[in-house]
């Protein structure tokens, strides 16, 4: 079922009727449902993920717990996150055996996907399109990636199912605009959509024509070939129904921010990825922080992948940790305005899991391994630390597909999945 199927059945049924939008038609902000108006107990909200990669990972004597269990006495760095420690869940020690040792950060591109193979030029669907693929159908985003930072070569970490690169943007001015602002050259774009349906239509009845001529072999090849064929169909009437429809008006402002600055440039894109989703522009939205050649904060500047790599030098190491505070603080602050932002009957945070993760386990070190990762959901029913040392990160992976419905039994290289809300 198509994104324009499922909105036009849903705007039919009786249910909806008497549901009360805020008609910024193209996205239908739910108000919060009302007891008075018989609105109570009606259709689950949506599900949504928002997954977060720091590409330099964290100092992880100061984030990860010394044993398993409540967090009763979280080390400073995890304590930024402290608002929401009865909801979250932190893994440690996990691996990626599928992701190769390379050439410097090259490897970090398989952060999501669990996969990196220095020979091959595509890499494996990755866990945030994975989902994306799953609760992405009725927005007009299926998904939407940010990065903080150049995407360079090795800092591409969201792949489609066919192992391509998803795009990744850097600029919060674009991103902006994409959510919220007219595009200048719709005429043009509907020109677009109108020959690519031609183009398209004139592809399927060739083909069609051609199959009873075939053999087996050439029919399967035919058949692979149709369906990526009926993919981009599919995308071509995606972009075709929302470009009819106008894009929701928000309250907010992109304010002068400096680039270098992890409070500034940070804090726009998690704003920006807090309203995509409060918009329902998007069910997923994974952010990327990337290395800074250099940074300048107040009471700190120079080069977080210097500090990164610290020698175990106690300055560097002071710095570094500066730096990560104020990463791990705006994640905090964008986590408890999730907390207070209602769409439809519940908080933004209530429907929203949320992954943080790095891309190594140690950016001194350039280890691939003994990474961490911390789940936050508040159906969580036992929050606190467990160590799963050398447990594949795709074993998580797999438990949180499961979460939104994946009837899945491995993604990956997982050998089970995780029990994440348990």
């Amino acid at each position: 079922m198509t994104c324009c199927d499922s909105l036009t059945m849903g705007l039919k049924n009786s249910n909806m009727k008497r549901r009360t939008f805020l008609k910024g038609a193209g996205v239908a902000l739910l108000l919060p449902r009302l007891e008075s108006l018989g609105q109570v107990g009606e259709a689950k909200s949506p599900r949504r993920l928002l997954t977060i990669v720091n590409h330099l990972s964290f100092y992880q004597p100061e984030l990860i717990p010394a044993t398993d269990g409540a967090l009763e006495k979280p080390p400073a760095l995890l304590a930024e996150l402290a608002d929401h420690f009865k909801h979250l869940k932190i893994f440690s020690g996990l691996d990626n055996p599928a992701v190769q040792n390379g050439f410097g950060h090259t490897p970090c591109v398989g952060i999501l996907s669990g996969y990196f193979n220095k020979l091959h030029r595509k890499n494996r669907l990755s866990i945030d399109q994975a989902v994306a693929d799953l609760i992405g159908g009725d927005t007009r985003f299926k998904s939407l990636v940010f990065q903080a930072g150049e995407n360079l070569n090795f800092s591409q970490i969201s792949w489609d199912k066919h192992g391509l690169p998803v795009k990744q943007i850097d600029s919060p001015h674009k991103i902006f605009n994409l959510l919220f602002q007219v595009d200048e050259n719709e005429k043009t774009q509907q020109q677009v959509l109108a020959e690519d349906r031609s183009i398209l239509d004139a592809v399927l009845a060739q083909a069609k024509s051609m199959e009873k001529r075939l053999n087996a072999n050439d029919r399967a090849k035919l058949d692979e070939y149709l369906t990526s064929v009926r993919e981009v169909e599919q995308t071509v009437k995606r972009r075709a129904y929302w470009a009819d429809r106008s894009k929701p008006q928000v309250d907010y402002e992109i304010e002068n921010f400096d680039r270098k600055s992890v409070d500034e440039y940070v804090g726009t894109l998690m704003d920006l990825a807090v309203l995509a989703l409060q918009t329902d522009s998007t069910r997923a939205v994974t952010v990327q922080i990337p290395f800074w050649e250099g940074f300048k904060e107040p009471d700190l500047s120079g080069n977080y992948h210097d500090l990164s790599h610290h020698g175990q030098k106690p300055e560097k190491i002071k710095k570094l940790l500066m730096l990560e505070h104020a990463i791990l603080k705006r994640i905090n602050t964008s986590l408890s305005t999730m907390k207070e932002r209602t769409v439809g009957n519940s908080s933004l945070f209530d429907q929203t899991t949320t992954l943080i993760t790095a891309s190594m386990g140690s950016a001194n070190s350039h280890n691939f391994d003994d990474l961490p990762a911390l789940v936050l959901d508040s159906r969580v029913k036992t929050a606190g630390h467990w160590q799963k040392k050398d447990a594949p990160m795709s074993n998580l992976y797999l438990g949180l597909l499961q979460l939104f419905g994946a009837e899945h039994d491995r993604f990956g290289e997982s050998t089970g999945a995780f029990e994440v809300l348990s």
